[in-house]
């Protein structure tokens, strides 16, 4: 697996508990920032811009505010909207969901090999050792 693939998995990974605990606001990002990886081709520049000021720069409202030429409710309501537009896209599509699913089937897949491999390589040691044996 690529290392982008991995850390996409590591992210979508925490979907799940994600959406129950609101509360973390770090797990938050995570997840809408997981979205946003997906989906920003769907939105319009300007939402990609007020979402990557506030979300990327690390900004407070009033911060991507000056930044952005607009009032520090403009920067909320449009944040919001990128967010629950996001969440949209992502419940007609599931593909955050989806690639999620793939992962965890391809992490069991590549483990299931490797303990395939290891028995089968413990399986041919044995039969070397046998097959010496008898000559």
């Amino acid at each position: 697996m690529t290392s982008n693939a991995l850390n996409l998995y590591n992210l979508a990974i925490m979907i799940d508990d994600i959406k129950n605990n609101d509360n973390d606001m770090l797990k938050r990002r995570i997840y809408f920032n997981l979205l946003y990886d997906f989906y920003s081709p769907l939105l319009t520049a300007r939402q990609r811009k007020v979402y990557e000021t506030l979300c990327f720069s690390d900004l407070t409202l009033s911060e991507a505010a000056e930044v952005l030429g607009i009032s520090r409710q403009a920067v909320y309501m449009l944040a919001n909207n990128v967010m629950q537009k996001l969440e949209g896209i992502e419940r007609e599509l599931c593909f955050a969901m989806n690639t999620r699913q793939l992962e965890e089937r391809i992490k069991h897949l590549e483990q299931e090999n490797k303990s395939l491999r290891e028995e089968l390589n413990k399986n041919n040691k044995k039969g070397e050792k046998s097959s010496c044996l008898t000559h």
